[in-house]
Formats: C-alpha cells, structure tokens, sequence
C-alpha cells in the first residue's frame, strides 16, 4: 500500500498520474496510521495466540497493549499499574528499533502523496471542465499530518485507561514531534524543504545579515560533505556500541542465561522475551555507544558505569538479559579503556569523508589552482561541522535510548543525552580536523608530487 495508490482515470480510460488532492492526504495520512496500528496488533495477537491460556488475558487487552506499544513507538510514555489504589509506576524507555516502523510508513507514504501531488495539472474526474491544478505541498502535507494525528488522538482516547495505559500528555507532546520529523525529511528528499515552508523574509534578512565566512561553511557543498562524514562517524559509534554490546553477552553469558530463564519459565514466554531484547538492541548500542565514549550510562539510583569503572548499582534490578550483560561493579581497566577505539575509528572515518573532496579534486587531473580549490580552511570547516552534527546526533539517539522504569531507583536509566552528546563531538573532532587536513596534504602530494605548503613558503 505504500507503493501503489488510486489513479485518477482519464476520459479514455488510461490510467493517469496518482491523484492526491487534500482530501485525499488526509485519507492517506489516516491510512498510514492504521498500517502502523496493525502492524502492531498483529503482533501482539500472535503472541496472545501463543501465550499459555491462564496468562493469555483477553483479546481486548491484546488490542490494548497493542494501541500502547504503537504509541510507544512514537516516544510517547506509558504508565504501570501494579492494581487498585497501587503507585502508578512510568515506562518511558522506547525500543528504538520498534520506532523504525511508524517513521518508515510516515517517510515512504508521505513521499507517495508528495510525488502523486507534483504529478502536474490534472482534469476534473468526469473529464470535463477546466484544467485543476494539483495541490502545493504544504497543504498535503498539512492534511497527511491531520489524517495521521486523526487516528493517533483516537488511539490516545482508547490507551488511556487500563493497567498499563499511555500519559496523554506526553501522547500529544511526542506523536506530533515523531511523525513531523519523520514528514519533514520525506519532504527534504522528495520537493526540498522550501517548497513545503520558504523562509520568510525576516530569516532572509538575517542569513544575509551574517559574516561571509559564516555563510560559506554552512554553504550546501561544505554542509552536505560534513553531513557524511557525520553520518560515517555515527555508524561507526554505533557499531562500537553493538560490538561492545555483544562482547559484554557472551562474557556473562551464564547470567544472560539465568535472567531469561527466571523471567520466562516456559518457551512462549522466553520468546517474548528474546523478541523485547531485540526490539531493545539499538538501544544497547547506544548505550555501548556512550560507554565507550566515557560518559557511560546510569542504571539508576546514581550509578555510573563507564570505562573508568561500574559504581552504585540499585538493589533489585529486574531479571531481564540485556542487564545481565552489564560490566559488575569494579574499577576500570586497560580492557576496558580500550574501549576508547571506538571514538578514534569514528574520528578517522570523520575525517575520511571531509577530505574527499581534495581527494576528487585531485583526481580530476585538473590545472594546480583546482587542485588547491578546497583549501584548509574548507577542509577543517567540514571536519568540524562534522563533530558538531555527530554530537549532535548522538544527543539525541542517547535522549531517546533511555528514560524511566519506575519512580525511585529506576526512576532514569541510560546515558545522559548532553553528556554523550558533548564527547561525541569533542572526540570527532580532536581526530578528524587534524586527521583531515593531514588527509588533504596527502591526496594532494600524490597527485602534484610535492607538498602546497612548500610551494607557498617558496
């Protein structure tokens, strides 16, 4: 459904171009919604079906956790109840890799209804009348939102009651945040951002007002190079984190192994489980991420655990088995600070990607002054706009990552998002401006044969 839409029938009978006109965004918003919505019911009623029948519950409390969890994707919180008169008790960590299904149905349909509405002028339906131009992109993208947040304010009514249910205000704070992030970077790939919301004359004014060499290191070359080699230092902080992650399971493996058994007793239940530890994993790399990063992360009640050493660790922390695969409460060592290779590797990456373009410059066998075209300046801008873009980034996934299981020991578990935030970017930068200006003198000494700044100084 993502893929194939209606088409408006010509007068002939051909099929013409997808017609989407604003009310048919907002159908199509509302159909997105209900995609997401049932790609979580099925779920869960899969794992009712396969439930023992005394722990299976109702299938309507299988339709409740489901619309729960679907919110949940959007980083909405939700809140436990243990029975009447009980403490309600938050559930604010998000499975990260469950929020990829509604922001991958937002971002594929949204483009659809953007392609579909810049199809050109189309005729009325019946073939007659005048020529109807379509529709701009910011009034379909404003009914596709209308339609989205249609159905999520319903499922927001249906999941707010009940033992486990979701907190409305968070609900209406960060379903809106999730699915106009998720638009906005479907519109930037498909119109551009300008065609759905031009700046007004006000930001013109102020972009002009700003000194040229502020404008040329956030011109769209240099903004665009620093975009990758931040997206390369990412991944490679994410692989760390993983790599770290799956060394920290096989060598506690026996606790991984008694936390799935004592949590789940029989096999459907320790499937749920392995299922709920998938969904988490992306998380675990962000956390992995930020251990080695040095900040670490908490598992509550001021406990720390880094490279330096795991202090602090609450009373009572839930069986599960991703927690079993946390380092015991020791001091730090050479094993792991070595951690600290993870940064590195990203920096260098960083600085990979900000000095190619010297490097296609040199390999364009153009006169000198192209060669020199990219100058140090541009490279050490790139390098480090690319550690302001990574710290930024690794903000906001460590924001994400974490958050609350409970209100007193467990009440913030995860790393702190501008702690991780500031070392990723710190870190990139100490490797990749050095290492990319070191880069650029290379790939221009073998293609010119001797050094630019010998040639300067001569």
């Amino acid at each position: 459904m993502t893929d194939n839409g209606p088409t408006a029938a010509t007068p002939g009978g051909a099929a013409a171009q997808p017609a989407t006109t604003t009310g048919g965004a907002l159908l199509a918003g509302m159909v997105t919604a209900g995609l997401g919505l049932g790609v979580c019911t099925v779920s869960v009623l899969l794992l009712w079906i396969a439930a023992p029948a005394p722990a299976a519950g109702s299938p309507s409390g299988a339709l409740h956790i489901a619309a729960d969890l679907w919110l949940l994707a959007h980083g909405a919180d939700l809140v436990r109840t243990a029975g009447p008169g009980a403490a309600a008790v938050p559930v604010g960590v998000t499975p990260l890799l469950l929020v990829a299904v509604p922001v991958w149905l937002l971002y594929r349909c949204a483009q659809r209804a953007l392609s579909a509405a810049d199809g050109g002028p189309r005729r009325h339906a019946r073939g007659t009348g005048p020529l109807r131009r379509p529709a701009s992109p910011g009034a379909v993208l404003g009914r596709f939102l209308g339609g989205y947040l249609l159905t999520a304010a319903a499922a927001v009514a249906y999941a707010a009651s009940g033992a486990l249910r979701v907190a409305p205000v968070s609900a209406l704070l960060c379903v809106p945040l999730t699915a106009a992030g998720a638009v906005a970077v479907a519109a930037a790939r498909t119109v551009g951002l300008r065609a759905v919301l031009p700046l007004p004359a006000r930001a013109r004014r102020a972009w002009a007002g700003l000194p040229p060499g502020v404008r040329a290191a956030l011109a769209p070359p240099r903004r665009a190079a620093a975009l990758r080699a931040a997206c390369a230092a990412g991944a490679v902080l994410l692989a760390t984190g993983a790599l770290l992650v799956l060394t920290g399971v096989v060598w506690h493996a026996g606790a991984v192994r008694h936390s799935l058994l004592h949590v789940a007793p029989d096999w459907p239940g320790r499937g749920t489980v392995l299922l709920v530890c998938l969904l988490l994993l992306p998380n675990a790399a962000v956390w992995g991420a930020a251990y080695a990063l040095g900040p670490g992360f908490t598992l509550g009640a001021g406990s720390a655990v880094g490279p330096l050493g795991a202090v602090g660790y609450p009373a009572g922390l839930p069986p599960f088995p991703l927690l079993g695969a946390v380092p015991q409460e020791a001091a730090g060592s050479p094993l792991t600070w070595a951690a600290a290779v993870g940064p590195d590797a990203a920096g260098a990456a960083a600085a990979g990607y900000a000095a190619r373009p010297a490097r296609a410059a040199a390999a364009a066998r153009g006169p000198e002054a192209r060669l020199l075209r990219w100058n140090r300046r541009a490279t050490a801008t790139v390098a480090a706009l690319a550690a302001l873009m990574c710290g930024a980034g690794a903000a906001v996934l460590a924001g994400a990552a974490g958050g609350a299981l409970g209100t007193a020991a467990l009440r913030h578990v995860g790393p702190s998002w501008w702690l991780t935030g500031a070392a990723a970017a710190g870190w990139t930068a100490a490797v990749a401006v050095p290492g990319a200006l070191v880069l650029r003198e290379w790939h221009l000494w073998r293609t010119l044969g001797r050094s630019p700044l010998a040639k300067r100084r001569s």
